[in-house]
């Protein structure tokens, strides 16, 4: 792969009790790790049984990801172990090859619900997108007033404030999912990191840059096939389950409902859905309320690919997860200015490789449902 590009060096296994390092693994089969800007990302590692320390490769134990020249002082990509299964051969006998699965870092807030803190039942945030992500982070798993609810070496960066002012309520959603959700509406990402030193896990928000052919700020990262940058190209556009127009529904019965239109559509290209916001209580309310569920409802498209090594751009030198970039495909007629949502490095024998996510993902039936029971219930 490309210069930066560094193989795994070292797996690190901590204990989830105290968070002592428990050994290192330098000698795997495979390993591939999915990072992503909006939600939570997870990792896969195939390794033989009977190398050095595979004993604690355990449930919830932590591992991190050590590349080549890493410095050990700042804050690590890591993963908690929520699987452990041994290889089957064709044959149906058992190997002897471990295959780990698990989260990372960020599956810590898959943990907690939303709980609600006011008199309304809701926990209900104002202020910037960055501030009311890192409020109920706050509320949930740092500072709950149940303290059992709590991680004690979990802290939240410093708050930045970016996004514009805002308001969002939660009650009783899973916390990663609330940040997804706000993340994508704000176009803010989110990550924990942990730091060795201190054996802190860091929660922080992120902004990504745009690289695209449509800004002069920076040096633009385009990808094409005809730049020889990129291989099997996989393009999908998809309206099956979207909607550009919403009819918001807000306090009161019947007639007296209060009701109001959110986005816009002309023709055949309008796609209407109706959003329940019962607990909105006025318009300016129910208009934000109903713009950030529609935005949940948009079209989709999405370019996959598979980056071709050492050329043109440098990964996480030139361009990095959440930034926005420029793909163009010929073949598809397609040119698009799209964010990196996500990133899967594949590291096996030697040989890695980086696939690339731009756009919106196909939204798949879990996510479908969960977005017809907010319609329904919220």
């Amino acid at each position: 792969m490309a210069a930066d590009f560094k193989q795994v060096a070292a797996i690190l296994i901590f204990s989830y009790t105290d968070f002592n390092l428990l050994g290192i693994i330098d000698n795997y089969e495979s390993l591939q790790i999915v990072r992503r800007f909006y939600s939570v990302g997870d990792f896969e590692l195939h390794i033989n049984a009977n190398k050095n320390n595979t004993e604690y490769l355990q449930e919830n134990n932590m591992i991190l990801f050590l590349k080549s020249g890493d410095d050990k002082s700042v804050p690590h990509m890591g993963g908690i172990i929520g699987h452990r299964e041994n290889q089957i051969a064709d044959d149906g006998s058992t190997t002897d090859e471990l295959i780990i699965t698990g989260t990372t870092l960020q599956g810590l807030l898959s943990r907690r619900l939303c709980l609600p803190t006011g008199a309304d039942g809701y926990d209900s945030e104002n202020g910037k997108q960055e501030t009311i992500m890192k409020a109920f982070v706050s509320h949930n798993i740092v500072a709950a007033s149940d303290a059992d609810r709590n991680i004690s070496n979990l802290i939240i960066a410093t708050d930045q404030q970016r996004g514009i002012t805002d308001a969002w309520r939660a009650k009783y959603n899973v916390l990663s999912d609330m940040m997804n959700t706000i993340g994508t509406y704000a176009k803010l990402g989110w990550d924990i990191l942990f730091s060795i030193s201190d054996k802190q896990f860091i929660f922080d928000v992120y902004q990504g840059k745009n690289y695209s052919i449509n800004q002069s700020s920076l040096n633009p990262v385009i990808f094409s096939a005809d730049f020889d940058n990129i291989k099997a190209e996989h393009f999908i556009q998809d309206i099956l389950n979207s909607a550009n127009v919403g009819y918001c529904g807000g306090q009161g019965d019947d007639n007296n409902r209060l009701m109001q239109k959110v986005g816009s559509g002309i023709g055949l290209q309008r796609q209407e859905t109706f959003i329940d916001c019962s607990n909105a209580a006025d318009v300016t309310e129910l208009t934000t309320q109903g713009s950030q569920k529609l935005s949940e409802m948009a079209e989709v498209k999405t370019f996959e690919f598979q980056i071709i090594p050492d050329v043109s751009f440098i990964y996480k030198t030139d361009y990095d997860l959440g930034d926005t970039v420029t793909v163009v495909s010929r073949r598809w007629g397609i040119q698009m200015d799209a964010q990196i949502t996500e990133l899967k490095e594949i590291y096996e024998l030697g040989n890695n490789n980086l696939e690339v996510t731009v756009g919106a993902s196909v939204p798949n039936l879990l996510t479908i449902f969960k977005r017809a029971t907010k319609r329904i219930v919220r």
